[in-house]
């Protein structure tokens, strides 16, 4: 007898041809490997993550900086070219959502809570070790740390999103391909070995690459929604308890979502995560310094624009400020490993949209609102900091990256009110995120699928949950630490780099045999 659960009003059989064994169960056991020497052996666990870190960012920091910047010139190309009119559907096809819901799920599936707490706390850490020989502390250090924010969450890091968006895109919804396999989309390029070694080299390492990705996702999120729990309910201060609780309910609360089917229960979790994000913003801005707000964040995106290219390229190896080792390569290296999984879930729900939607979507939609976030947020904390109003750059030394973002919602008028809202925001973004990540590597895993249907909610649950407790290992190995979390994204995404290449090269095959001059 089979268990059929419906998604998206469609029946999926939870049984018969399920999942595909030859990239499921090596991905298994790499994981849980990993988690059991996370747990058992963190001191150990996190010396050989340091000693990769810095290998991999000296060595081959390069590489991943050009990358980005090819990326990046890849998506303006498809743009601007006689492909940017193509509809990523059927003829005619009408998008499934509308305009702003879509926005919405590309905006809230691409950042998550992440950005709400890097906006808080990245422009202190980039003060104190700040770019290009600038003063540690120093006003110059925050016009750079101001700048450089919205340059790592910028357009460079949609490109990624987008570049993997349209081939997957394009490959299911005008090609109507039945696997969301990442292998399946190198076929023009790859032939049958795709369905051979090649192929499944490749579907391993996006599932690898996607586990590192949410592993770095959830431990670095954690402090957040913690402190702000310890706040608003006068807990005292965060423990081991109390993160586990937190990793724990986003790791299990997304399957509520998923249970109403994609477009039920996260387009409802996506557009009220939109409404609070604004509010929120809102709120600080008109309640904060609003005019230092503005001023600044003007001020940091003429930097960043001005330099845009050199930012993009450099290594600063001459001056050896391992600034870029330390931010720029991670950040790149952070959205490689995304990029495939995201790009999957913003494909599978821009059917109906055209190539030239897609970029401009993504670039200019996904990159301005990050940017807004961060201008607002890291505004407001470098007024607090040169106001004297706040010594951020303490708290952040002495208490820890959490509670930065409580210090700084606390010289806001009702500061109970607006850091339980902040912490609930941060929740359902990375709700929001989970949802996606569990989808896409359940995607990843299913031998076939229609494009009207969605993964089997067994096997979403079991990879929402294996990545949640590896998660948990991984946070514990230094909470205060942001070390390991770098190495293991720039660790996963150098491979992935290969894999995207693969399949943009592919798709620009594919075009070249269905458009020809």
């Amino acid at each position: 007898m089979n268990t059929v659960n419906k998604i998206n009003n469609n029946p999926i059989d939870i049984k018969k041809g399920s999942i595909d064994k030859v990239v499921f169960f090596p991905a298994l056991i790499i994981t849980l490997l990993a988690g059991c020497l996370f747990i058992l052996y963190p001191v150990g666990s996190g010396v050989v993550l340091k000693k990769l870190h810095t290998f991999m960012t000296h060595q081959l920091g390069w590489f991943f900086l050009l990358v980005t910047l090819g990326v990046l010139l890849f998506c303006l190309y498809l743009a601007l070219s006689k492909y940017g009119k193509i509809v990523l559907g059927d003829k005619g096809q009408a998008p499934d959502f509308s305009t702003p819901v879509w926005l919405g799920f590309i905006f809230t599936s691409g950042t998550g809570g992440s950005l709400l707490y890097l906006g808080a706390v990245e422009w202190i850490w980039i003060m104190q070790a700040p770019p290009f020989g600038v003063e540690a502390g120093s006003k110059e250090a925050m016009r750079w740390a101001s700048a450089y924010g919205m340059f790592h969450w910028g357009p460079s890091a949609w490109a990624f999103y987008i570049a993997s968006a349209i081939p997957i895109a394009y490959f299911f919804f005008v090609k109507k391909k039945t696997s969301l396999k990442i292998s399946e989309f190198t076929r023009p390029l790859l032939g049958k070995y795709c369905d051979g070694v090649a192929g499944h080299l490749i579907n391993f390492l996006y599932m690898f690459g996607l586990l590192g990705g949410v592993m770095t996702s959830l431990a670095l999120g954690t402090p957040l929604i913690s402190n702000a729990i310890v706040y608003v309910f006068g807990l005292g201060k965060t423990n081991a308890l109390l993160d586990t609780f937190v990793i724990f309910l986003w790791t299990f609360v997304p399957l509520i979502a998923l249970i109403f089917g994609l477009k039920k229960g996260v387009s409802s979790l996506s557009t009220w995560n939109v409404r609070l994000d604004i509010i929120m913003l809102l709120g600080i801005a008109i309640l904060g310094p609003l005019a230092f707000i503005l001023n600044q964040s003007v001020d940091g995106l003429g930097l960043m624009l001005q330099n845009f290219v050199y930012m993009s390229l450099s290594t600063d190896v001459i001056r050896d400020t391992q600034f870029p080792q330390a931010w720029t390569i991670f950040y790149f290296s952070w959205w490689v490993v995304y990029a495939l999984p995201f790009g999957l879930f913003i494909a599978k729900i821009s059917r109906g949209r055209t190539i030239r939607e897609l970029v401009c979507g993504g670039l200019v939609a996904g990159s301005l609102g990050c940017m807004v976030f961060y201008m607002v947020l890291s505004g407001f904390g470098i007024e607090l900091q040169l106001s004297g109003k706040a010594d951020l750059i303490q708290t952040l030394n002495e208490s820890g990256r959490g509670m930065v973002v409580i210090e700084m919602l606390k010289h806001l008028p009702f500061p109970s009110i607006f850091i339980a809202a902040f912490g609930l925001i941060a929740l359902i973004s990375y709700i929001t995120g989970q949802c996606t990540v569990g989808y896409a590597l359940a995607a990843a895993t299913q031998n076939k699928m229609s494009e009207n249907e969605d993964p089997a909610i067994w096997n979403i649950a079991f990879w929402l949950i294996l990545a949640g407790v590896v998660s948990l290992g991984l946070y514990f190995i230094n909470p205060d630490s942001l070390g390991p979390l770098q190495t293991i994204s720039i660790l996963t995404g150098l491979p992935l780099c290969g894999v995207i290449y693969i399949i943009c090269r592919s798709f620009l095959l594919q075009l070249k045999q269905d458009f020809p001059d």
